[in-house]
């Protein structure tokens, strides 16, 4: 069989391709954009948003500090499993969703950068948002309430200031809680106290209150009233603000826009105790004074369960 000339292969291929053959290089090459637009543009607006392991680690803590049974979490099974969809659809990304109960656990994971992101209450809020730890807040989370940190004693208390609490017996929430834990210490600064007993939550401590285990505890003016009569010996002012979703330094610098419109897209479709603020910021102003105040208790010894403990060190801009 006779070979085919070169001049009659190019012929061939011209035949089979008339349309490309009259549109040049330049027009194959405005043709290859087109297409690429069309197969790739949205690989390109939505690149996947990934931590450092490859996966995106996300952890979820009630936003509401301490309002209800902290050994069992508000959020059913599907409520977490829907959650992890929408953040994988969002992140593009395969996403490790870690719900904890315990806002100290949670302080140690965001301490130890072990979260990319995570669903947080006020308190762990100001202490993400701390320079060491480094995350950035990106939406507002937590129902409509004004809260406010007070030191409550019964009504036939012998005491009658904070001062008189040298010595006595004072329950708290777990480190982490900006109304139970963080500020109660910040506003006791420079006492003796002769016993610290931890509670999981507001109930538990209107418990030990109730019956005489301790002498004062920590509370959240923004909640009912306890169900006996009760003083209090000292509100703080600070202005409580909401939880927040944040994200660690090293995605804030990337391009997590499109995940935030996409979650913000799907805020319906949260946990309504989330409480999910589609495109609401939080409010810089409000945290700074409380990222201080964590701050400074941070640097203090910490008080050990059942133990006399002095509330003593110093306080950050002094």
């Amino acid at each position: 069989m006779p070979m085919a000339l070169p001049g009659e292969t190019r012929e061939h291929h011209r035949t089979r391709n008339p349309s490309l053959a009259r549109m040049g290089t330049a027009g194959l090459a405005v043709l290859s954009l087109l297409l690429g637009s069309c197969s790739g543009g949205d690989s390109v607006s939505r690149q996947p948003l990934c931590g450092p392991s490859g996966t995106l680690r996300v952890g979820l803590i009630d936003p509401r500090e301490g309002l209800s049974a902290s050994t069992q979490l508000p959020f059913a099974d599907q409520e977490i499993e829907g959650l992890r969809t929408l953040l994988m659809e969002a992140s593009q990304c395969e996403v490790q969703l870690e719900p904890l109960s315990s806002t100290d656990r949670a302080r140690d994971k965001l301490e130890a950068h072990q979260w990319d992101a995570a669903f947080l209450p006020p308190g762990l809020t100001a202490f993400a948002l701390r320079q060491a730890a480094g995350y950035s807040p990106l939406r507002v989370l937590g129902g409509r309430h004004t809260s406010r940190s007070s030191i409550l004693v019964l009504a036939s208390s012998r005491f009658q200031s904070l001062a008189d609490l040298n010595g006595a017996r004072v329950g708290l929430l777990p480190r982490g809680s900006l109304t139970g834990f963080y500020l109660p210490l910040y506003n006791m600064h420079g006492l003796s106290l002769g016993q610290v007993t931890f509670a999981l939550d507001f109930p538990a401590l209107q418990t030990m209150l109730n019956e005489g285990q301790v002498d004062a505890i920590a509370w959240d003016d923004s909640l009912p009233p306890p169900s006996v009569p009760v003083r209090s010996l000292a509100s703080d002012t600070h202005k409580i603000p909401l939880g927040a979703l944040v994200l660690s330094g090293s995605l804030a610098d990337a391009d997590y826009l499109p995940f935030l419109k996409n979650l913000d897209a799907s805020s319906a479709q949260m946990p309504a105790t989330i409480g999910y603020a589609a495109t609401m910021m939080p409010n810089q102003r409000e945290l700074q004074p409380l990222k201080a105040i964590v701050e400074s208790v941070e640097s203090w010894d910490m008080p050990l369960d059942g133990q006399p403990h002095r509330v003593f060190g110093k306080k950050v801009g002094e």
